[in-house]
């Protein structure tokens, strides 16, 4: 499972690994929240979760990560416990983070809120937080209020690269509404209001547009 030998001998000699395919075993994916792939959940002798790490870190990174929560160190819990006496807004959006790939989306919901308010309206932090909150409502399927959040972004950031993103996701939402009308004008739209976009993001959005203009043909029902 792991390339690197050091990660390898870590599960060997220091941890007990058990493998779940998320897609197949999903009775322990939604036990654990997890919504994406790779997520290593970490957890204590009682089955309770200590942390996580969701998605690729580098082999070094990784192991420390990993010692580090055992001991206590950067964990959730650790964090929450800092904050009762910090106005760090940093360490507000750690918190807001790891709780956003677990299962208590509201705390997220809160934490970002805090990052908000300790800081400017329309600072990159305060961006980055509004942004997360309107991804949030996406994945939650709240698609009107996602469509709202986005387009708010859009309107308080202009000429930013959260304007960009917002108007983009605004899209997204659209095409997972299935208005493939407003999705392909919003699609069209950014790729007119931002011509210096990145030239991958331009390429993947064309193939979208041409998905919800030419939708492929329903595959005919097999014979029973």
């Amino acid at each position: 499972m792991f390339v690197d030998p050091k990660v390898a001998e870590y599960f060997s000699s220091e941890a007990v690994l058990y493998k779940v395919n998320g897609d197949i075993d999903t009775a322990v994916a939604r036990r654990f929240c997890v919504s994406g792939f790779p997520t290593l959940v970490m957890l204590g002798s009682d089955g309770n979760e200590i942390d996580r790490v969701a998605g690729y870190l580098p082999p070094d990174e990784f192991l420390q990560t990993f010692r580090d929560y055992g001991k206590g160190i950067g964990t959730l819990a650790s964090m929450v416990g800092k904050a009762k006496d910090s106005v760090d807004r940093n360490l507000y959006m750690q918190i807001a983070e790891k709780y956003k790939y677990g299962c208590d989306k509201a705390a997220a919901v809160e934490w970002y809120g805090k990052v908000i308010a300790a800081g400017k309206p329309t600072d990159s932090l305060s961006g980055v937080s509004r942004m997360e909150l309107a991804d949030i409502l996406r994945r939650a399927k709240k698609y009107d209020s996602a469509v709202l959040a986005y387009q708010k972004v859009a309107k308080d950031f202009k000429k930013t690269s959260f304007a960009s993103d917002a108007d983009w996701y605004l899209g997204d939402v659209y095409r997972r509404m299935k208005d493939t009308a407003k999705a392909i004008k919003a699609f069209e739209t950014w790729m007119t209001k931002y011509p210096k976009a990145d030239t991958s993001e331009v390429s993947y959005t064309k193939g979208l547009i041409e998905k919800l203009k030419n939708p492929p043909a329903p595959k005919p029902e097999e014979k029973k």
